[in-house]
């Protein structure tokens, strides 16, 4: 019994960790594009040297998650913005291997 108990906790911890987003891959690039609409919190954005494919998502822009909370959307945003002005490069971390946002690639930091 203790070794199905032992199996039972392994295996539940591995399925928990497959489920989560990950921030997996850095790049560093211009924005040319910063995209906000009024019927959604999600915001888009596109850099000079964009990647040209992926596993799973989209490749014609990042995307912060709506889900993200707002402060830090709006910390997001102003930093995509203020380098979208001055057209100093920012460093992006984002998931290049799968986990969308709005079917777009993921960025989970814009630094």
């Amino acid at each position: 019994m203790k070794k199905w108990n032992r199996f039972l906790l392994v295996a539940l911890s591995l399925l928990s960790f497959s489920s989560y987003a990950e921030y997996n891959a850095n790049m560093t690039g211009v924005v040319t594009q910063v995209l906000t609409y009024t019927d959604g919190n999600q915001i888009y954005f596109l850099l000079k040297n964009q990647p040209t494919s992926h596993p799973s998502c989209k490749p014609d822009l990042f995307a912060i998650d709506a889900s993200t909370p707002g402060e830090t959307r709006h910390q997001v945003l102003s930093r995509l913005l203020t380098a979208y002005a001055t057209g100093k490069p920012v460093n992006i971390g984002y998931d290049k291997e799968g986990d969308c946002a709005h079917t777009w690639i993921r960025a989970h930091r814009v630094g």
